[in-house]
């Protein structure tokens, strides 16, 4: 129990410095992104003329390692932005009352799923060894949300992280089983539904973000704008080419079907 309480104070007390705290260097999400790419284009062009492997066993333990870390950060912070609204007001969850918002118990969690973010780069490597096909947007959205999720820490942006972090923890709990069930070899109806459920994470962001900006110089919020820019121009980005795929993947399926069994 004493552990367990010390492990929880060392959460409250949590602080984010630049330079201090590990990966909190610039070089790292940059370093990062440039090697991401590297990488999987170089397994790509190698296992152009090879047999694809299986990883049955790994994809397993990488599919429940993330839905375990999912809910974590989705109780996490969720709990950690309950905590804030009773102390600061719910009205702090949308408007930064002080310049060092992302510390303590909910900055811990956004740091959390910064981190999760070099881990879960792992899914294109696997796709790649596979011999999965790798489209665009799966190489953006990976790519991107590492230094995203950094300057959202390092320039101390409240408002669309912890809300990131908990819609998307959510989401991903759900997609991950999806993946795990897949690797088993089992049947998932709800594929899709996956991709609407992404698309609406990112409208929301988008409107919460929306009011910050609108917010911002009347209520004196003091998180930073350039993080809120780079956010809102990347999720603008992410709901286009979410749109994009969901209809090229089962509107224009659904149409297939339909054609053929009026035929």
């Amino acid at each position: 129990m004493e552990y367990i309480n010390q492990i929880d104070q060392e959460i409250e007390n949590f602080r984010w410095v630049s330079n201090v705290t590990p990966f909190s260097n610039w070089k790292w999400p940059a370093a990062t992104a440039v090697v991401y790419l590297v990488v999987i284009f170089t397994l790509k062009t190698l296992m152009k003329n090879r047999k694809a492997f299986s990883l049955k066993g790994f994809s397993i333990v990488h599919n429940i390692n993330l839905i375990i870390l999912s809910v974590a950060m989705m109780t996490g912070v969720l709990h950690a932005a309950y905590e804030q609204a009773k102390e600061q007001g719910a009205f702090s969850l949308v408007c930064e009352k002080t310049d060092q918002a992302v510390q303590g118990r909910i900055g811990f969690w956004i740091y959390v799923f910064y981190l999760s973010k070099f881990y879960e780069l792992i899914d294109t490597v696997i796709l790649a060894l596979k011999k999965r096909p790798i489209i665009f947007l799966h190489i953006f959205h990976h790519m991107a949300m590492v230094p995203i999720t950094w300057q959202w820490l390092n320039d101390q942006w409240l408002v669309g992280s912890w809300w990131c972090v908990f819609v998307n923890s959510f989401i991903h709990t759900i997609m991950y089983y999806y993946y795990l069930q897949t690797s088993l070899g089992n049947p998932c109806w709800f594929k899709k539904y996956i991709t609407k459920a992404q698309i609406v994470q990112f409208l929301t962001g988008t409107a919460m973000v929306s009011y910050w900006f609108y917010i911002r110089d009347s209520e004196g919020c003091k998180g930073s704008l350039a993080p809120a820019i780079v956010s809102y121009v990347v999720n603008t980005s992410f709901i286009l080419l979410f749109a994009k795929f969901y209809l090229n993947s089962y509107k224009s399926s659904s149409s297939a079907d339909k054609k053929s069994k009026s035929e």
